[in-house]
Order: C-alpha cells, then structure tokens, then sequence
C-alpha cells in the first residue's frame, strides 16, 4: 500500500509538472524589453514612380521659375556625374558642386512667373535608367513669355528616380537655328 501511495504521489508530481510547462510555453514570450516589445514598425515610405517623379519636375519647375530651387535642388544626384548644359547664357556645368551653386544663385527671379504649363513630348523608364523630353512654358508677370525645349535623364538611386542630366534650349534659338541651317 505504501506503494501504491508513493506512486500516486509521484504521478501527481508529474502531472502537476507537465500542467505547469505545458502553461509556461503557451504564455511564454521571447525577452524584449518593453520599450521594444511595444514599437510599432516604421512603415518606409514606398519611392515615388517615375509618372509620380515627372509631376514633382513640373512642381519645382515653377517653384524654381518664382526663387526657390530647394524642390528642384532635392530632385538631383549629388553626384559628381550630372550634367546641365543650355539656358540663356547657353552654360555647360558638369558635377553637383558647379550645379547647386547655379540652382542657387537663381533665388531672385528676375520677374515673377505667372503661369507655367509643359507639353510632354515623349518619356521613357528601364530599369535603372528614364528620360523626358518636354516643352515647358512660362508666362511672366511682365507679360512675356518663356518657351523651352527640355531633355531630362533620370537615374534610379536607392529605389528613387534622380535627374543626371537637364538641357533646355529656347524654342526661339531652335526655331532661328533651323531656318538658318536652310
């Protein structure tokens, strides 16, 4: 009988023993400190699709048009390998540190730019690699206008689309340089 006791015992202390691990691991939690275990996950921002990347350009066109490049100046490679070549004085400037410091003496608009409107030529994204050509328009407050022809070469960079390189002619100069190449 004292056998018979002591094996009850026993399976009382097994059963007791596997009820109390068995609880331990349906509540048991990996250690986390609280701070941790209670964050909730940054969602990344996904990067803006090329058409996405093309309405942007035309924003900080005008904003760029009325003094401020900041928009405009956030959209390139800060790279030693981006190009802009045309504008008024027909300026070729190759590396970021020649381009931003030009982006940035534009602060002053020389007349403020009342409209702004672009004529989407063709465009096209691989990869890696997009382009844009474009008509942009600019109506001045002074009443005159701006017309140009832009190319724009973009680069995908850490999943968002970075402009290389930016060459805008006047349509008046192209115009003037087709009829006298006849």
């Amino acid at each position: 009988m004292k056998k018979n006791i002591a094996v009850f015992i026993l399976l009382i202390i097994l059963a007791s023993s596997f009820k109390y691990r068995t609880k331990a691991k349906e509540s048991s939690q990996p250690f986390l400190p609280d701070r941790i275990r209670n964050m909730v996950p940054l969602k990344q921002e996904a990067a803006p699709s090329f058409d996405e990347t093309i309405t942007l350009l035309q924003q900080a066109n005008l904003q760029m048009a009325n003094g401020d490049p900041q928009l405009f100046k956030s959209m390139w490679l800060q790279s030693e390998e981006v190009t802009i070549f045309g504008g008024d004085n027909n300026t070729a400037l190759k590396g970021w540190k020649e381009i931003e410091a030009s982006l940035g003496a534009m602060k002053e608009p020389i007349t403020k730019v009342d409209t702004y409107s672009f004529e989407k030529i063709a465009s096209d994204q691989g990869e890696q690699q997009a382009y844009l050509l474009q008509k942009e328009h600019y109506k001045l407050a002074n009443g005159e206008t701006r017309d140009l022809q832009v190319t724009v070469v973009f680069r995908k960079e850490n999943e968002a689309w970075k402009i290389v390189h930016r060459h805008a002619d006047s349509v008046e100069v192209l115009a003037q340089s087709d009829k006298n190449s006849k």
